[in-house]
């Protein structure tokens, strides 16, 4: 688990800039994905490191989607985040700007530990990896590696060239 200093750390890094809201590349992906399958009233999804605000989940729940947001330490607010939605699982599980902040190797190993328990078989996490990381030193294909070793796929499917997107495959 990560530690108290470590929790005040990553709450630190959430952001309300164009990072969030209609540019945000990740949520516009997941919207994209889900609307090429069976559409938005059917998938589950979780946004796992939503912010303070949870703005990518509010605006994927008014558009009719099923989302739910998931925040921790003190960016949590049960207005916006619900306390159980590590309790449920999911079609789709994505993930903006939050590999970057990970702060250590366990940090990161424990996160995506995380974000596996609460897929559905078959389901998708969904998440950038900016080229310039905000608090640990790795490459964007040392990430890929990583994310190898824990799902079945993983495959480049766009974002941008600062911040390539990756769906992985439970």
């Amino acid at each position: 688990m990560a530690t108290a200093e470590q929790i005040i750390v990553a709450n630190k890094t959430s952001r309300n800039s164009a990072a969030i809201g209609h540019k945000a590349i990740t949520p516009k992906f997941v919207r994209k994905y889900i609307d090429g399958f069976s559409g938005k009233a059917t998938m589950s999804v979780l946004d796992y490191g939503a912010g303070k605000t949870a703005n990518h989940a509010q605006a994927l729940v008014e558009d009719g989607y099923l989302c739910l947001a998931h925040e921790f330490g003190d960016n949590i607010d049960p207005r916006y985040h619900c306390e159980l939605a590590m309790q449920n699982k999911y079609d789709v599980v994505y993930a903006s700007n939050v590999l970057n902040v990970q702060q250590s190797l366990y940090m990161l190993d424990e996160m995506l530990d995380e974000v596996k328990s609460v897929m559905n078989p078959n389901a998708v996490f969904i998440a950038n990896f900016p080229l310039q990381p905000r608090k640990m030193d790795m490459h964007a294909h040392q990430m890929f590696e990583m994310l190898r070793q824990r799902f079945e796929t993983v495959t480049y499917v766009g974002g941008t060239k600062q911040a390539p997107i990756f769906l992985m495959v439970n």
